[in-house]
């Protein structure tokens, strides 16, 4: 395994969390969660729409940054390949919440199960790559070849 495959995930995933950022800004966020949970349609408006908006604010802020961390790993991806198993974590917690979303707070089955297929790839992925790169450092002298 060469660098290369940790490049291609963590500028797949620091790309696709910071477009997870922009989504949930409050200025475009409202229409998705219109998606996501019909009944914000329903009179969800005012206040109420402000508390939810600025709750996924706070998830869309975390996924930015680790986006931008994901981004800035591009320069020694082998040094920063521990970002790979948060990643994967990130995803097995996003994805345990799009099931309890979908079963107890009403959202709409197919975006949950998009969404749902979107964190199954990124934790198989992830794995399979951390996998790899445990392999390539449980190798003699591979940290001294890496710093090489």
């Amino acid at each position: 395994m060469n660098d290369k495959a940790i490049r291609w995930f963590l500028a797949a995933i620091g790309i696709f969390y910071l477009l997870n950022f922009l989504g949930l800004l409050p200025a475009r966020s409202a229409a998705v969660l219109m998606l996501m949970y019909p009944s914000v349609g329903n009179g969800f408006q005012g206040e109420l729409m402000m508390l939810l908006q600025d709750a996924w604010l706070v998830v869309g802020m975390q996924l930015g940054a680790v986006g931008v961390l994901a981004l800035w790993a591009l320069r020694e991806p082998i040094r920063y390949a521990g970002i790979i198993p948060v990643v994967v974590f990130i995803e097995i917690f996003d994805a345990m919440w799009d099931v309890y979303s979908m079963v107890l707070s009403s959202e709409t089955l197919w975006f949950g199960l998009t969404t749902l297929a979107i964190h199954l790839v990124w934790i198989i992925w992830g794995i399979s790559l951390w996998r790899q790169v445990g392999d390539r450092l449980s190798q003699p002298h591979a940290v001294d070849a890496e710093r090489n």
